[in-house]
C-alpha cells in the first residue's frame, strides 16, 4: 500500500469500519473511491447530502429494490444493516464496481438504452392523484415568476451593454441573437400556459419518480449496452416531463442532433412510457426556456470566471444553435392549437 492509500486508510478507516473491508489498492476520482479488496471490487461514494436527503435517498434506493428494477447500482448495507454512514462531516454509501463501457458488442446506441430505461423508471413509479386547482396553479405561477426573474436579469444586462461605446465578441454575438432569444422563452411560457390549461380540464394528475440528473456521467454501461444508472442523490417524486427535459438537454449538448434526431428520441421514450397532452406541453416548455443562455451570462459576467472570452463565445455560439434546434424540434412534435 503506497502513502495515497496508507493516508486515505488513516483517514477513511472508521468508515470503511462499518463494512468490514481492507482494500489492498485504492483509487480516487473526486468524490468516488474505487477500492479493490478480497471479497471485490466496491465504490465507496462520499456526498454532502443531509440527514434528511440520505434518508429519503435509501427510501429511494428500497423502492428501487422493491419494484425490482433491474438497471440501476444498487446500494450495500453495512454489517448494521445501514445504507449510509455519517462521519460528522460527510454522508457515504457503498456500491458494488460496475465497470463503464464506452465501446458495445452489438452497436448499442447508449442515447437510446438511456431514454429506454428512463422511461421503464417512469413506468414503474407512477402514482395517480386527483385534480386540485390550487397546487397546479400555485407551481405554474412559481415557475412563471422565477422566469420572469431571470428575463429581467437579462434585460437590465442588455440596457447596461447597450450603453457601451463598442462591444466585445461575447456582448456583440449575445446582442446579434438576444431578440431571438426573447421570442423562444415567450414560446415557452406559452407551452406553459397551455400545461395548465390541459391539466386543469383533466380529472386525475400523475407522478413518477424522477432520477433528478440522467445523463451519460450518471450511468454504467455493460458491454452490451444496457444502462445502470447511478446517483439518486437528487430524487424526487414529480412529473415525467422535468426529467424528460433534463435527459434531452443532456443529449442535445453531447451529439450532433437535428428535429429529426429529436422526434426518434421521443418515440423511444414514449413507446415504453407516452406522455399525456399536458405532460407533453411542460416538457416542451421546459425545453423552449433559453435557461442555458442565461447561464453563459451569467458565467461571462462573473469576476471569478477563468475561461477565455473567444472560449465562451465559442460556447455560447453552439448554445444559440442548440435553442433554434429546440425550436423546430418542439415545432415538429407540437399539436395544432
Amino acid at each position: 500500500m503506497n502513502k495515497n492509500e496508507s493516508q486515505f486508510m488513516k483517514t477513511m478507516g472508521p468508515v470503511l469500519f462499518h463494512y468490514d473491508l481492507q482494500p489492498t489498492h485504492i483509487t480516487s476520482k473526486g468524490n468516488v473511491h474505487k477500492l479493490v479488496t478480497h471479497y471485490g471490487t466496491f465504490a465507496l461514494k462520499r456526498t454532502t447530502m443531509t440527514q434528511e436527503q440520505a434518508e429519503w435517498f435509501v427510501h429511494v434506493m428500497r423502492k428501487l429494490e422493491r419494484i425490482d428494477f433491474p438497471f440501476f447500482v444498487p446500494v450495500l448495507p453495512t454489517k448494521y444493516g445501514d445504507y449510509t454512514v455519517f462521519d460528522g462531516q460527510f454522508i457515504y454509501y457503498l456500491m458494488p464496481w460496475y465497470e463503464d463501457h464506452h465501446t458495445f458488442r452489438h452497436g448499442s446506441d447508449p442515447e437510446e438504452a438511456l431514454l429506454e430505461e428512463l422511461a421503464k423508471l417512469h413506468g414503474l413509479t407512477e402514482r395517480s392523484r386527483d385534480t386540485e386547482t390550487q397546487p397546479l396553479e400555485k407551481s405554474f405561477q412559481q415557475l412563471k415568476e422565477r422566469w420572469d426573474l431571470r428575463k429581467l436579469e437579462m434585460e437590465k444586462y442588455i440596457d447596461e451593454m447597450e450603453k457601451h461605446t463598442y462591444y466585445s465578441p461575447f456582448e456583440l454575438t449575445l446582442l446579434t441573437h438576444f431578440e431571438r432569444t426573447k421570442q423562444v422563452a415567450a414560446e415557452a411560457e406559452k407551452y406553459l400556459e397551455k400545461w395548465l390549461d390541459t391539466a386543469k380540464d383533466k380529472k386525475h394528475q400523475r407522478s413518477v419518480l424522477c432520477h433528478g440528473r440522467p445523463n451519460r456521467s450518471h450511468a454504467c454501461f455493460d458491454e452490451y449496452g444496457t444502462a445502470y444508472f447511478i446517483n439518486f442523490e437528487r430524487a424526487v417524486q414529480d412529473t415525467p416531463a422535468r426529467d424528460t427535459a433534463l435527459l434531452f438537454r443532456h443529449l442535445f449538448q453531447v451529439r450532433p442532433w437535428d428535429e429529426h434526431d429529436g422526434k426518434h428520441w421521443l418515440s423511444i421514450y414514449e413507446k415504453h412510457f407516452a406522455f399525456f397532452d399536458d405532460e407533453k406541453y411542460l416538457f416542451m416548455s421546459y425545453l423552449l426556456f433559453p435557461e442555458n443562455i442565461y447561464q453563459m451570462v451569467d458565467h461571462f459576467k462573473s469576476p471569478s470566471r477563468q475561461k477565455s472570452e473567444m472560449h465562451l463565445v465559442m460556447q455560447l455560439e453552439r448554445r444559440l444553435l442548440t435553442m433554434k434546434r429546440i425550436f423546430r424540434f418542439v415545432n415538429s412534435i407540437s399539436k395544432p392549437s
